[in-house]
């Protein structure tokens, strides 16, 4: 077996939210990346920029920047989004990396959803596909 191609970090996959308090499926799906794709890893690499220059010029990183730096890779995990027939605050959301910082950081729920999903190798197996996280 060729070790390298064990895991495919770019595929994506299809995470089902589910309400918290009932484990029900709620009708919304997130396309789900791997914490370890290209996109998750650029938006690290910017934040590791960020801090070494804050750094270099001596400031200190405050827990604002670390709370919005850890939403920001998040949404970086999230490819798109199908909110089927739910809204949220009122309106259908597009999917963005913008508004997918704005929904992670107000629906704590849905954030530990999207993390369990995009951190769990066996959603991203290249061969038959077992789910780590809810669908």
């Amino acid at each position: 077996m060729d070790i390298a191609s064990r895991y495919d970090y770019e595929k994506t996959f299809a995470l089902e939210l589910v309400f918290p308090d009932t484990e029900e499926k709620t009708g919304i799906v997130f396309q789900i990346r791997s914490a370890s794709s290209d996109a998750a890893k650029k938006v690290i690499r910017k934040h590791l920029d960020d801090v070494t220059e804050r750094q270099q010029r001596g400031k200190l990183v405050k827990g604002e920047m670390r709370l919005r730096q850890e939403l920001e890779k998040a949404a970086s995990w999230i490819a798109g989004w199908d909110w089927g027939e739910h809204t949220y605050q009122g309106e259908k959301p597009e999917h963005s990396f913008r508004k997918a910082v704005e929904v992670l950081d107000r629906e704590d729920w849905i954030y530990v959803q999207v993390s369990e999903a995009a951190n769990a190798l066996a959603n991203f197996t290249s061969g038959p596909q077992t789910p780590a996280a809810k669908r």
